[in-house]
């Protein structure tokens, strides 16, 4: 009988979803060298090649789709089998940073998934920018800080790479607009200076028609057909349009969303809540 280290299929599925061996080395906190140790073991367990392998691209063998499903169901079973073991034992204060667009729905999600599962655990939710939430994370005023860089920096988790999206409401025409409205966050957001960077380098007319710390401000300014503003892929509301080849507006490229963890030792608390935070960014 071979017994499969769910080590490994963590570190498949990472490779399938990244497509790339450092960059799931990168989310998972190992080396490139371990990754690809760790998928060679799997793939001599099972007998099979989970990957196609060339110097521009990786892509999954038949065998490894048909694994997949089933590597994520092992996955999912093992972690709800740990949760509900150490759930209950499990209380504590913990205080969580989050930075400028992370999303209503990802936190809505984050607090449906404590109160699951760790209805002990007093979860504090900071909003602030990136930059405030990295420096208390770092001096321990916050157990975990979610932050937007435009590269991984440092220790920490890298939840998502999400591209940078110009948001209108669904009637607002941009090239029929000058100068161009632009509603964001106050200054030290990386969204803000990305905007603001990418417009002057394409020397196109704007002006700050709103600033603001609420993200429900920028919203209801930009629903309103007041402005326009920049956001992540897959936190843009509903009732609003991602502008995703607009005529007149400059791309904006990637960011990286990392977690950050204070740097002395985590409570078991934190530690629970940091496997809560990568689930509910990964939409389980």
């Amino acid at each position: 009988m071979i017994d499969v280290d769910t080590k490994l299929l963590r570190s498949f599925l990472s490779v399938a979803a990244e497509k790339s061996f450092s960059t799931a080395a990168e989310r998972l906190g190992c080396s490139q060298g371990t990754m690809s140790v760790r998928i060679q073991t799997l793939e001599e367990q099972l007998g099979q090649r989970l990957f196609d392998r060339s110097r521009y691209n990786l892509k999954l063998t038949s065998a490894g789709h048909d694994l997949l499903p089933h590597a994520q169901t092992l996955v999912d079973m093992h972690d709800r089998m740990i949760d509900r073991a150490t759930a209950r034992r499990v209380s504590g204060r913990v205080r969580l940073g989050v930075s400028e667009n992370q999303g209503v729905e990802f936190l809505v999600r984050l607090r449906r998934h404590m109160q699951e599962g760790y209805a002990s655990i007093e979860l504090q939710i900071v909003c602030q920018s990136s930059i405030a939430i990295a420096e208390q994370t770092r001096e321990g005023a916050l157990d975990l800080g979610i932050v937007i860089r435009r590269e991984k920096s440092g220790p920490g988790t890298v939840l998502s790479r999400p591209r940078l999206h110009w948001v209108s409401s669904p009637d607002f025409a941009p090239e029929e607009t000058t100068p161009l409205p632009i509603a964001c966050f106050p200054e030290g957001c990386l969204l803000r200076e990305t905007a603001f960077a990418a417009l002057e380098d394409r020397n196109i007319a704007w002006r700050e028609a709103l600033c603001s710390a609420s993200e429900q401000a920028i919203l209801d300014a930009v629903g309103a057909g007041a402005a326009i503003t920049v956001m992540t892929e897959g936190t843009v509301p509903a009732a609003l349009k991602a502008l995703v080849r607009p005529s007149l507006l400059p791309p904006l490229g990637k960011v990286c969303v990392q977690l950050l963890e204070n740097p002395d030792r985590q409570s078991e608390a934190a530690l629970a809540v940091k496997r809560e935070v990568v689930n509910a960014y990964s939409g389980k």
